[in-house]
């Protein structure tokens, strides 16, 4: 008997590359992006990762507000800043230079932005209610300046619940960076 095995991997767009950093702001206007929030590591805030993307979004006319309120080993109380903080701005896009931490704020920034609930609403049950992404969110683009996490290109987004003393997370698909509206209006 023949058994036919199939699967199917589903991967975060990459690019790499020398230059590939010099790139951001053209790939963020090409998504439609005109205002992004830069999700940056604290201790990268002046570093050449940083300067080239604001660099880069600046020369594609793109808009580029800085958060660098993040915190290494991220809690529900991080994340939360960060979520107001892309509540007020606005964003359109977000970029996030640095490690996992980083790139976990910006995912949960972008998910809360674009579809508000209640902060355990989209946390992993049974600490949460587990409830899934409801669409497409808006572009993110990750710059990696670590190695280990590969949040760069997964669906997660891991933080401590200081209240329960526990490590838990967001868990989506359309977390991973690459993860683009589709039709949607963007003014």
């Amino acid at each position: 008997m023949t058994l036919e095995n199939a699967f199917v991997m589903n991967t975060s767009n990459i690019k790499y590359g020398p230059g590939a950093t010099r790139e951001i702001g053209y790939d963020m206007r090409a998504l439609g992006a005109k205002r992004v929030m830069a999700v940056v590591d604290p201790h990268l805030v002046h570093e050449e990762p940083v300067v080239v993307a604001l660099e880069s979004l600046r020369a594609a006319g793109v808009q580029a507000t800085l958060f660098y309120r993040v915190r290494i080993e991220p809690t529900d109380a991080s994340f939360k800043d960060a979520i107001l903080f892309a509540q007020d701005g606005k964003f359109d896009g977000y970029v996030a230079i640095g490690g996992g931490s980083t790139m976990d704020t910006a995912k949960a920034a972008n998910l809360y932005t674009t579809y508000p609930a209640d902060f355990l609403a989209y946390v992993n049950a049974p600490i949460g209610e587990g409830r899934p992404v409801p669409g497409r969110l808006a572009p993110l683009i990750a710059v990696p300046t670590t190695a280990g996490t590969g949040s760069e290109t997964t669906g997660t987004a891991i933080f401590d619940l200081e209240e329960m003393h526990v490590k838990t997370g967001i868990a989506h698909p359309a977390l991973r960076p690459g993860e683009y509206f589709a039709g949607r209006d963007r003014n």
